[in-house]
C-alpha cells in the first residue's frame, strides 16, 4: 500500500472529531477544546466530546452546554521547548562564568537563547501550517450527520480488521480510511460552499426585474451551482454507500467466522461425546471462505479506486 501525502505534507493515519452544540470540527490534529472533554478512539478515529459546562445566555439565564471546540491552533509544545531551552542555557551560562568568564557565558546564552527560539517557531509554524490546511467545520445537521456515519463504519471497520489478518492479505488500513474519511469531509465542504453559494445567488435576485438580463444571469448561474450539488450530492452518496459496504462486508465476515467456529466445536464436543470418529470440515467450507474473502477484497478496491478530493476545488 503506498501513503499519499496529505494536509500540512503529513501522512495522514488519524482524524478527530469534535462536535459542540453549533459545529462539527473534522481535523487532522487534535482540536482544543474550552474545558474537560471525553476522548474515543477505534481505529484511525478519535471521537472528541466535550464535556458539558454552565454558561449564561442571551437572556441572563445559566444554561448547559457542550464546551466550545476551539477553531485556533492546537498547543504545539513551544512554550515547553522554551522553558527547557531557557533553564538548559542559563545553567550552561552559569556554568561557563566559571570556567571561562562573562563573555563566554555571554556567548553561550545568546547561542541557547537562539537555537530555542529557532526550535519553537519552526514547531508552531509547521503545525500551524498543518491546521489550516487540515481542518474543516461543519455547520449544516445534513453534513455532519454524513461525516459521523462515515466514521462510525470506518472505525467499525478498523476495530474488526485483526480478525481477517489470517484471511486477508492486506496490511493495516488505517491510514487509507483515514483517507478516505477526510476525503469524504473534503467533499462535503464544497458541498456547503456551493449551497451557500445558491443561497447568496437567490437572495440576490430579490426585487431583480423578471426577464433583464440581470435575471437571466441569475437564473444561469443558479442553474450551474445546482448541477454542481447534484454532482457533488451523488460523489458523497457513492463514498457513504462504499464505508458502508466495507463495514458491512469485514462485520458479516467476522460474524460468520465467529458462528462456524462455534458450531464445529460443538460438533466435536458432541462426537466425543458421542465416542464417534471426529468430523471432517465441509468440503465447501474453504470455498465459502474464498468467496467471503474475494467480497471484503472486491469492497476495498472499490473504495480505494476512487479520486482524492481536491482541497482547492471550489463549489
Amino acid at each position: 500500500m503506498t501513503a499519499t501525502a496529505r494536509p500540512g505534507g503529513r501522512i495522514l493515519e488519524h482524524v478527530w472529531l469534535a462536535d459542540d452544540e453549533a459545529k462539527l470540527v473534522v481535523s487532522v490534529l487534535a482540536p482544543e477544546v474550552a474545558g474537560g472533554a471525553r476522548r474515543d478512539t477505534a481505529g484511525p478515529v478519535t471521537i472528541v466530546s466535550p464535556h458539558p459546562v454552565t454558561r449564561p445566555d442571551a437572556s441572563g439565564m445559566y444554561t448547559t452546554r457542550p464546551a466550545e471546540v476551539g477553531l485556533h491552533t492546537p498547543r504545539t509544545g513551544g512554550a515547553r521547548i522554551g522553558w527547557a531551552g531557557t533553564a538548559g542555557t542559563a545553567a550552561i551560562a552559569a556554568g561557563s562564568t566559571w570556567a571561562a568568564g562573562p563573555w563566554a557565558a555571554m556567548a553561550v546564552a545568546a547561542a541557547g537563547a537562539g537555537v530555542t527560539a529557532w526550535q519553537a517557531l519552526r514547531r508552531y509554524t509547521r503545525t500551524a501550517h498543518q491546521w489550516t490546511e487540515g481542518h474543516q467545520v461543519l455547520t449544516h445537521h445534513d453534513d455532519r450527520d454524513v461525516v459521523r456515519r462515515a466514521a462510525r463504519n470506518v472505525r467499525a471497520t478498523a476495530a474488526a480488521w485483526p480478525d481477517l489478518r489470517a484471511h486477508v492479505a492486506l496490511d493495516d488500513p488505517s491510514p487509507v480510511l483515514a483517507a478516505q474519511l477526510w476525503d469524504l469531509t473534503l467533499l462535503v465542504g464544497q458541498r456547503s460552499t456551493a449551497r451557500q453559494l445558491r443561497q447568496n445567488l437567490a437572495i440576490a435576485g430579490v426585487g431583480v426585474p423578471a426577464g433583464s438580463a440581470t435575471a437571466l444571469e441569475l437564473a444561469d448561474r443558479i442553474a450551474g451551482v445546482n448541477q454542481d450539488l447534484a454532482h457533488l450530492d451523488a460523489v458523497i452518496r457513492q463514498r457513504q454507500t462504499q464505508l458502508w459496504q466495507l463495514a458491512h462486508q469485514v462485520r458479516a465476515f467476522v460474524d460468520e467466522q465467529e458462528a462456524l467456529a462455534r458450531a464445529r466445536a460443538t460438533i466435536r464436543d458432541t462426537d466425543q461425546r458421542r465416542g464417534g470418529p471426529a468430523t471432517e470440515p465441509a468440503p465447501n467450507a474453504a470455498g465459502e471462505l474464498a468467496d467471503h474473502t474475494a467480497a471484503v477484497l472486491a469492497a476495498y478496491r472499490e473504495l480505494t479506486d476512487q479520486p482524492a478530493a481536491d482541497p482547492n476545488q471550489p463549489g
